[in-house]
Formats: C-alpha cells, sequence, structure tokens
C-alpha cells in the first residue's frame, strides 16, 4: 500500500516571472501528489539546515470578492511600507529619512526614538515567496541589524548611573532597575540594545550578568528577557526549552510558529551562533518525527510571504487536499497538512477556513481537534487560531499560564515581553483578554490578582498600566 504526500514542490529551473508580472502555471504542476511507501523512511539529517521545501510555484493574479478581504491582512498587524530607495539611506548613524514606517514608534512625540525599516541585512539567504514579484515581509523589529542604522541613539548616561547605583553594594533596587528598564525610551529593541553596550562601555560589566548576581526569580528572568532583545531573547527560551529532560513544547511554538520567514532565518542563524550548531540538530532529538517533520518544514523558510494574494482556485484545492487528509481516510496525513499550514500566510489560511466550514459544513478548528492529539494538534490549532483571530489567540495564551493550579511564570513572562516588543499586538491582545477571558476580568486586573511583588510592577509597567 501506498500513501500520498502532498505539497511537494518540483526542482526549481526555470527563469522566475518578472517582477509584477507572476508566470502562470497550472496549480496542479506544484501541488501534485507524491507516492511515498505507507511507511516513511526515517529522515536524513543533513550537517545543516537546508531549504528542504523548494519554492512553491506562482500564484494567479485572479481573486474573486470573497477573498478580497484576505489580502489586507490581520487588522492588528503592521501595513509596512515599501523600501526607501538606496538614496535614502542615510549616511551615517544616526541619520535617516523622514519617518513613513507605521510601526511602534510612528505616533511618538518629535524627538523621541525613530525607526524605519530597513532592507533585510541577510543576504546569504535566498528570498523565497510564494508567487514571484511579492515582496518578502521585513524581518521584526530587533531581527536585523540593517535596522539600526534607522534608529535616532538616546541619552542613557543618565539611566547608566542610575542602574550601576541600582546594584552596586549591599542589597538592590529592584525598584530602580524597573523604572529604567520599562521606561518607554527603551521600548525599541535598538534602544536597549544601546542602554546594554553603553552600560558596559562606561563600568566595562556585563549589564546581563550583573542582574543574575542581584536579582532572583521571576523578575530576574525578567529584566534578562528585556535587557536580551527579542532576537537573543528567542534563541534563549529555544535551547532552554530543548536542553536537559524533557521538551517544553509550549516555547518552540511560541517561538517558531507563525513567523515570517525573515525571523525564522535570523533566528536560525543567531541559534548556530550561539550553540555552534543548526537548531534542527536539537529539534530532532528532543521530539517525536512528526512534529519534527513540521518544524522542519517551518525552519525551512517557504511560507508564503504576508503579501502573496489569496487565490481562490489554490485555495479550494488546499480546502480538498486538507479534507483528503482528515476525514477522508483512516488515519489522519499530519505531514500534509502541517505542509499546507506551514506554507501558507494568515490571510491565506483564514480563507481556507472559511472555505473549509463552507464547503462541509465543520470548521476546521473542529476537524483538527477531532483528528489529531498531543503536540501535533497544538501546533496546528495554535497555527490556525492565530490565523483567524490573532488578538483572542494572544490573550488566550497569556490567560493560560496565569491560571494554572502550577503557574507557569516563566512562560507567562516570554509570552509578556514577546508582545512588548510589538506594542499594537499588545494593546490588541489586552482588549481582546478583556472580552474572552475567564470573567471578563481585564490582565491588568488578572495580574494584579494571580502576582505580587516587584515581579507584579515590573509586568504591570510592561503592559503600560497604572500600578
Amino acid at each position: 500500500m501506498t500513501q500520498q504526500f502532498y505539497g511537494q514542490y518540483p526542482t526549481a529551473g526555470g527563469p522566475p516571472g518578472q517582477l509584477g508580472q507572476p508566470q502562470q502555471s497550472p496549480s496542479s504542476a506544484y501541488y501534485s501528489p507524491v507516492e511515498l511507501p505507507a511507511s516513511f523512511p526515517p529522515v536524513e539529517l543533513p550537517a545543516s539546515v537546508p531549504s528542504t521545501y523548494q519554492q512553491q510555484g506562482p500564484q494567479g493574479p485572479s481573486q474573486s470578492n470573497q477573498y478580497q478581504q484576505y489580502n489586507q491582512g490581520p487588522p492588528t498587524q503592521y501595513q509596512h511600507q515599501p523600501y526607501p530607495p538606496p538614496q535614502a539611506l542615510p549616511a551615517q548613524y544616526g541619520q535617516y529619512p523622514p519617518n513613513t514606517y507605521q510601526g511602534p514608534n510612528a505616533n511618538q512625540q518629535p524627538g523621541a526614538p525613530q525607526w524605519q525599516q530597513p532592507v533585510q541585512s541577510h543576504q546569504h539567504h535566498p528570498v523565497q515567496s510564494h508567487g514571484y514579484g511579492v515582496a518578502p515581509t521585513p524581518a521584526s523589529v530587533g531581527y536585523d541589524p540593517a535596522q539600526r542604522a534607522y534608529y535616532a541613539p538616546v541619552d542613557t548616561s543618565a539611566d547608566v548611573e542610575v542602574i550601576r547605583k541600582a546594584m552596586k553594594g549591599f542589597g538592590c533596587d529592584e525598584a530602580a532597575l524597573i523604572s529604567v528598564f520599562t521606561s518607554p525610551r527603551y521600548e525599541n529593541p535598538w534602544a536597549m540594545a544601546q542602554l546594554v553596550q553603553d552600560y558596559s562601555s562606561r563600568f566595562v560589566r556585563d549589564l546581563a550578568d550583573d542582574i543574575k548576581s542581584e536579582t532572583r526569580g521571576d523578575l530576574e528572568t525578567l529584566l534578562l528577557a528585556l535587557v536580551r532583545g527579542p532576537l537573543e531573547q528567542d534563541v534563549r527560551v529555544l535551547i532552554k526549552a530543548l536542553d536537559g529532560f524533557g521538551t517544553d513544547e509550549d516555547a518552540l511554538m511560541d517561538v517558531l510558529l507563525c513567523r515570517s520567514n525573515a525571523d525564522i532565518r535570523a533566528i536560525s542563524d543567531e541559534y548556530r551562533r550561539i550553540k555552534g550548531h543548526d537548531l534542527l540538530i536539537d529539534i530532532k532529538g528532543d521530539v517525536d518525527d512528526t512534529l519534527f517533520r513540521l518544524y522542519s518544514m517551518v525552519l525551512a523558510a517557504t511560507r508564503a510571504e504576508d503579501m502573496a494574494p489569496v487565490n481562490p482556485e489554490e485555495i479550494d484545492e488546499k480546502v480538498t487536499e486538507l479534507q483528503c487528509a482528515t476525514e477522508g481516510i483512516v488515519g489522519a496525513n499530519a505531514i500534509s497538512v502541517a505542509h499546507i499550514f506551514t506554507g501558507s500566510n494568515a490571510a491565506q489560511l483564514n480563507a481556507i477556513s472559511d472555505a473549509y466550514e463552507r464547503k462541509y459544513q465543520r470548521s476546521l478548528e473542529d476537524v483538527i481537534g477531532k483528528e489529531f492529539r498531543g503536540d501535533v494538534e497544538d501546533a496546528l490549532l495554535y497555527m490556525l487560531e492565530s490565523a483567524v483571530d490573532r488578538a483572542r489567540t494572544d490573550a488566550k495564551r497569556l490567560e493560560e499560564p496565569l491560571h494554572k493550579t502550577i503557574r507557569k511564570d516563566r512562560l507567562f513572562i516570554n509570552r509578556v515581553v514577546s508582545l512588548y516588543w510589538n506594542r499594537s499586538r499588545l494593546e490588541a491582545a489586552k482588549s481582546a483578554y478583556e472580552i474572552y477571558s475567564t470573567g471578563g476580568v481585564s490582565l491588568s486586573d488578572s495580574v494584579k490578582m494571580n502576582l505580587s511583588g516587584d515581579y507584579m510592577e515590573a509586568i504591570l509597567a510592561l503592559l503600560a498600566e497604572k500600578r
């Protein structure tokens, strides 16, 4: 017997289409099934992470009105502006073009730190997008060193003195540390990186080491997450999730799922720099084969870029494939489902969810919950729920570790800090929390009911809530 593994791409051979003029080819050319043995052979792990899954073929430009709404992307995501032309690049550090980027600093007062989204610096990675001529999604703030050129430095001289005084001598002034590290002037990752660097230059000391020496418990975990910045923090979360006995699958999902290709490449590179080998090697040693295959697709960084359109014909094909891989067979094909989920952007996956329910009168979420179990079910549902309603999913994942019988503070800290670097997404999650949380309480009230002391004060400061 054989079973079909859908979604294998052909070897990239032909020349790409011209920008803005996608080549047309039948969708069956890149979604034809491939015959595999009933029992999948073991995965041969390469020496380095390859782009195992080739770039998907072009998508046709035609769209029906019922799908056009998805091309705008989830409402809480930033609408990135086009890259600045070469002549707009700053001549030296601190000089930047007029602020047209509608990101976390777009509404700051004049004189506050601002930045513009730069061209990607990861030139050694090939641009892979679903559909030729689609602009790649820029890396998140803090994930591309080229972004520094668009950041206006701040004067940290007073703050580094406050930090050193707070940790010098007997005892530690936790309130002073919280005041500095949660200040709005450092909510841009590059401003925080400058603070860390200036502290080291001024006192010839490592700020992270001083925090480890002078603080304890959850406050230490929180402050370290802030001073590391989003990229290093993601890598540290992965290392802790994979080291030791057992695997923290929740942490793996938080860091790796629903991320742009640019972010995935940056995380993979930073992990390799810190650990000295590939992330995929460590994942293979810690999870089962099915979950490993899912994460190998994620780390291949071939997800459709955010600007890739929703093609109704392709959506219908994927809906049919999903039904065949779940309800249509005895024993669901997790690999086929994972391939579709990891290869689709949020708008496309949202359209797939809607189309599946219209066609089969059942929600795709219920189908996944019925056909899968364990970590694979959790990963697939996280991707699906995030695509359908990102704010509600974020709110749900903030509530879970707060209300468990054994509270998972580290998981809660990781999630709060990751949202802190994306202010619009954090505000959307806070609004959704009050609507969907148990009892309808606000996130800040929930924090006050479940946390205490300096740790609570620091969390409230990050949430920009009154203490």
